[in-house]
């Protein structure tokens, strides 16, 4: 599994530094919409050769049949292409592609889901600023991690 770092900071929300998250949703948002993007036309491209590649493999497997003289059931056609190497590499390359479509589905829910975790945060933050202990709270965690100069 790979380490995805960008992932882990979209994750890691700070409760007092919310503003920060919210200007950064809409580029985390575009930077996992676009993989995801390019995954899914990836997903379309092997999906489109895995038919060719099928295609391609019946016709053969169909042809050397009728030049030995033998009549081929569907199904004996069928299982050869299932069988012929070119079309299971196809096939492989569809399946991987097909998986990388879906992590990147994921991440995008994950950003999402952020999302709509900071409107509820940012809603929860603003009943609880109405209490002078909390609101006095934040100050001093805000002054201690102000940069020093």
């Amino acid at each position: 599994m790979e380490n995805d770092e960008f992932l882990e900071q979209v994750i890691d929300i700070n409760p007092l530094n919310i503003d920060e998250h919210f200007r950064r949703v809409p580029a985390e948002l575009a930077y996992y919409n676009a993989q995801y993007a390019d995954a899914f036309e990836k997903y379309l491209r092997s999906k489109m050769l895995c038919e060719r590649a099928h295609a391609e493999a019946y016709k053969r497997i169909s042809q050397e049949a009728e030049s030995e003289g033998k009549r081929a059931t569907v199904a004996s056609l069928e299982a050869s292409v299932q069988m012929d190497m070119s079309y299971q590499m196809a096939e492989e390359d569809l399946v991987e592609s097909e998986s990388d479509k879906q992590r990147l589905r994921g991440k995008v829910a994950v950003v999402s889901a952020k999302k709509e975790m900071l409107i509820s945060l940012g809603a929860h933050i603003r009943v609880e600023m109405n209490d002078p202990m909390i609101r006095a709270q934040v100050k001093n965690n805000k002054e201690a991690m102000a940069p020093e100069y």
